[in-house]
């Protein structure tokens, strides 16, 4: 999956990160980090549901360094492991 940084996307616009950032925070109402989490978590429900690939390979395809860092962040996110969220125990 794509790992595209706020430095990435500013430099193929040719423009500043914080002038991307000011831009997405003004007409989308969210930071690029939260847009980025949002992403990656709508793409982690869908490959814990579709498919049969280990936790560990979906952090690493949602381009978390670590499995640890996902499970945070996910648990953070849907407010249930990944595992609780493929048994449907999210409440």
């Amino acid at each position: 999956f794509d790992t595209t940084s706020l430095k990435d996307i500013a430099k193929r616009f040719s423009y500043h990160p914080n002038y991307i950032s000011t831009l997405l925070h003004k007409e989308i109402g969210k930071s690029f980090s939260v847009i980025v989490l949002e992403q990656r978590m709508e793409r982690a429900a869908v490959l814990l549901k579709g498919t049969n690939l280990p936790i560990e390979e979906i952090a690493l395809m949602l381009g978390y360094s670590n499995s640890s860092n996902f499970y945070k962040a996910f648990r953070e996110y849907y407010k249930a492991s990944p595992r609780e969220y493929i048994r449907g125990e999210i409440s």
